[in-house]
């Protein structure tokens, strides 16, 4: 009965024992996979946060928000003709500096027949634009070439301030899931996660800084020719055109003649071949139209010879 006895208080022990490892075990369990659990849920939120703030920041740009002021780019180009090259190019220098501006490039070149050139790329605010354009074109003889390009870059601006302020919301969420990581491997993933986003914010900035000086200052480009006329006796010259027009007139002149030589040398064998066919035609109609003259249309003479007395 004793041996009994035993056996029972054994399986009974055995039975609490097992009951309690099975109510404890899933507390553990619960305990351990709880974080992993946590991080995922923050990171499902951070990205349902950033796609409904991209949504809400489209809104309020582009369906009518006062924010939304337009974003363009001008820039213009200029071909002038001046009596003094050195002499225009620091004066567009100076008036540039004065209107707050910028020199990109400066460039001079020594051209053909001792005449100097220039090329010159500045920067003015773009709300100054057309007074610097205006001040420039004071400089020149005559205007060669004058044209002003204008982008719009609203959206495309407006997009990627929406796409930095969502970088920055999301910075903000992984650096909340940070502070409730309690493993190394969730550290490392949301640090790692992080500096991704510190690289794209960066890299944003930067590209929204360009089109921000873009947009604030036009770019210029100044092309420079001296002039080449010269007063003579009161008379105004014009040499180096005149033999320029000259040379062009003949190099086109002999384009023409070239080519129309070319074209015949090419189609000499169709030629003969047109003349060859037209000569046979002529021939064969000279030929019958003889022979119908002579058998048909030529008067006969039926009359006999008178004898003489």
């Amino acid at each position: 009965m004793r041996g009994k006895q035993k056996i029972v208080w054994v399986v009974a022990v055995a039975f609490i024992l097992i009951c309690m490892a099975a109510i404890t075990t899933p507390r553990l369990t619960r305990s351990r996979v709880a974080p992993d659990k946590a991080f995922l849920l923050a990171r499902s939120l951070a990205a349902s946060t950033n796609e409904a703030q991209d949504g809400a920041n489209k809104l309020s740009f582009f369906e009518g928000s006062p924010d939304a002021s337009k974003k363009l780019i001008e820039n213009a180009e200029l071909g002038l003709v001046v009596r003094d090259v050195r002499a225009a190019a620091d004066q567009i220098r100076q008036l540039t500096v004065s209107n707050h501006g910028e020199i990109d490039r400066a460039e001079l070149i020594d051209a053909s027949g001792g005449l100097l050139s220039a090329t010159l790329v500045v920067r003015v605010p773009a709300s100054g634009l057309d007074a610097a354009l205006a001040g420039f074109k004071r400089l020149a003889v005559r205007i060669e070439r004058e044209q002003v390009n204008v982008r719009d870059v609203t959206q495309e601006f407006y997009d990627n301030d929406a796409h930095l302020r969502n970088l920055h919301a999301e910075e903000q969420q992984y650096l909340l899931i940070m502070q409730q990581a309690h493993t190394v491997k969730d550290t490392l993933e949301v640090s790692k996660q992080l500096s991704d986003v510190r690289d794209r914010i960066e890299r944003l900035q930067v590209e929204i800084q360009f089109m921000k000086h873009d947009v604030e200052m036009s770019v210029v480009t100044i092309v420079l020719r001296e002039d080449s006329d010269a007063r003579a006796f009161g008379i105004r010259w014009q040499p180096v055109r005149n033999a320029e027009a000259a040379a062009r007139q003949l190099l086109d002149g002999l384009g023409e003649w070239i080519n129309w030589i070319v074209a015949v040398l090419i189609q000499l064998p169709l030629i003969v071949l047109w003349a060859a066919t037209v000569g046979a035609i002529l021939w064969t109609l000279w030929k019958v139209s003889r022979k119908v003259w002579l058998q048909f249309l030529k008067p006969k003479s039926n009359a006999s010879p008178v004898p003489s007395v």
